[in-house]
């Protein structure tokens, strides 16, 4: 027998639990350290619970002491606010969901830094037209001078092709168009997608690798205030050439956000609950895309000072900036969730180069990877032709809609009621069904999303903002629930490596899809090229998602990936890509 000694020195009752039975065949193996799990009823990390060799011979026993407990295990995890207790007594988590409280707050606070992350992103594509026409580049055309007067005229402004005409036209003797910069061409594209995502991705799988060896909040912290600095800097760019320089910074910092959340998450929370973590997570895109066209119309209108644009970025570094020490300060790095048994085994770190290798192989060699990833670059694609259109596209063709609360509203509430449904829908398939069931909530909803995509563009405002709600309710289950898919396939040894890399890929194609955008509206028009890269993609995703459910059905699910935490550690071969893996 392995004796728990407490204080008291009571002897532990007869009806203990299993799966601590199941942990104390994987302790016996492990040096003198701190317990990352005790099977859901002794709970420690730093000291709350420790494991001490017994005098008695090599065998081992457990001691509990009056420091904060701050890790719990697999099955109830981990809080670092819990009270003080007695020396005799375990404290109490305080639980939302089956998780402490305190991994809910970690999760928010990973989200807003996430968020305003997202706020900078997308915040170029809802001041476009007046930072080209302040800089200078990109497009030029006839635009519109003075929007009441236009909604009232026969002739929209973007209708004529003639700086000429253009400049001469009126609405009952009064101008209402000029010869000016669009926001739109080559330029602009480049500025918001490749110059972002060339180092976006490159510095997400650098920090990926890093997060796999080092402390993730630390390296999190550091590039959070990074990117807050490079969007407040961007307000005093005059020149094309330094806005592309700082977007460039930009894209480096907020490049950590998704691999190390999303590896940080995974550690925090158990399975039955990690896809309405993740969701909750990934809703920080919505937000700050919603706050961005808030922030980027009405503060552009206000003109403070004449500096119209550049208050935008003035306004949206800073709260990132106060991210950046909240999360240094208040949360710390969880425990990894680890096989005891099999880090035992390897003895020793996996370097930098066969973690990658491994990682390449995985993608080369699973066809249920490349399919996803396939469907997962489809899917991107339209969210970034979408999101760096929008605003355009509304100003062209119904110039005067209120496009900065209709879309701020959209975004959030569509984006907060998809991602959480999916979230909850996928945890519900996947407790009843396994894991592999996921994946049928991503085609579904992206097969729904895409004839809503297709109303609006189809229908004038209000009816478009309401078809894009609804589209949003849709389509914006899938990040959540794909990034979910991804931590439960990718091993745990590898697993931000893993996520780096099919973030880099997805980003590198779906930022860079805009690109196409130009030359196809110069063949068909604008309208027209939205629903090829809007609706189209989507419907395309929704296609290789099926085919990846397809293909999954016809390969045995590892075990490990719809078991608890504690059958893991019993089994050094369960991981989804171990030594005795299933190829998917």
């Amino acid at each position: 027998m392995y004796a728990v000694r407490t204080p008291t020195n009571e002897p532990r009752a007869r009806g203990m639990d299993t799966s601590f039975n199941r942990y104390i065949s994987v302790i016996q193996h492990i040096p003198t350290r701190k317990i990352h799990a005790i099977g859901g009823v002794l709970i420690g990390m730093n000291n709350a619970v420790e494991v001490e060799p017994k005098s008695s011979g090599g065998r081992w026993s457990l001691k509990t002491s009056s420091s904060c407990m701050e890790e719990a295990s697999s099955l109830v995890p981990s809080s670092s606010d819990c009270e003080k207790t007695d020396q005799s007594e375990i404290a109490m988590v305080k639980t939302f969901q089956g998780a402490p409280l305190y991994h809910w707050y970690c999760t928010l606070i990973l989200m807003l830094c996430y968020g305003f992350g997202e706020l900078g992103h997308f915040l170029i594509g809802v001041t476009s037209r007046e930072m080209a026409q302040d800089v200078h580049f990109g497009d030029v055309g006839c635009v519109t001078y003075d929007v009441m007067v236009e909604t009232s005229a026969a002739v929209r402004c973007a209708e004529i092709k003639n700086s000429t005409w253009c400049g001469n036209i009126t609405q009952n003797g009064t101008r209402y168009c000029e010869w000016n910069y669009t926001g739109q061409g080559i330029e602009y594209q480049v500025l918001a997608g490749p110059v972002f995502i060339a180092i976006f991705t490159v510095m997400g799988l650098v920090n990926g690798i890093l997060g796999d060896r080092y402390n993730r909040i630390q390296i999190l912290s550091v590039n959070v205030m990074f990117y807050s600095v490079m969007t407040l800097s961007s307000g005093f760019a005059d020149v094309y050439w330094l806005l592309a320089l700082l977007r460039f910074g930009f894209g480096a910092g907020e490049s950590a956000c998704t691999p190390l959340t999303s590896s940080i998450v995974v550690d925090l929370f158990e399975p039955r609950v990690r896809g309405s973590a993740m969701s909750f997570f990934n809703w920080g895109i919505y937000f700050g895309y919603g706050l961005a066209f808030a922030i980027g119309n009405y503060l552009t209108d206000a003109n403070i000072l004449g500096m119209s644009w550049r208050w935008c970025y003035f306004f949206a570094g800073g709260p990132g900036m106060i991210m950046a020490v909240v999360l240094y300060a208040t949360v710390r790095e969880p425990q990894r969730r680890l096989n005891e048994t099999e880090i035992e085994k390897r003895a020793g770190e996996i370097s930098i180069g066969k973690r990658i290798w491994e990682t390449i192989k995985i993608f080369a060699t699973s066809p249920v990877i490349l399919m996803l990833l396939v469907g997962a670059c489809f899917r991107h694609s339209a969210s970034f032709c979408w999101s760096y259109n929008s605003q355009l596209y509304f100003d062209q063709y119904y110039p005067g809609t209120e496009v900065g609360l209709a879309m701020s509203l959209t975004s959030i509430i569509g984006g907060t009621v998809g991602i959480v449904t999916g979230g909850i829908l996928s945890d519900v398939l996947a407790s009843r069904y396994g894991v592999r069931a996921r994946l049928w909530v991503l085609v579904a909803s992206q097969t729904i999303a895409a004839p809503l995509a297709a109303g609006t563009l189809f229908f004038p405002p209000p009816y478009a903002f309401i078809c894009l709600l609804c589209a949003y309710l849709f389509a914006e289950m899938w990040f959540g629930v794909l990034f979910t898919v991804l931590v439960e396939f990718f091993p745990s040894k590898s697993r931000a490596t893993a996520i780096s890399m099919f973030i880099f890929i997805i980003n590198n194609v779906g930022g860079n899809a805009p690109l196409i955008v130009p030359p196809i509206i110069d063949q068909i028009g604008f309208r027209e090229a939205l629903y090829i890269v809007y609706p189209g993609f989507y419907l395309a995703g929704a296609v290789f998602f099926l085919i990846t459910q397809l293909l999954l059905l016809r390969h045995k699910f590892p075990q490990s990936s719809q078991t608890t935490s504690d059958e893991n550690i019993t089994d050094p071969d369960s991981e989804i890509f171990g030594s005795k893996r299933s190829k998917l």
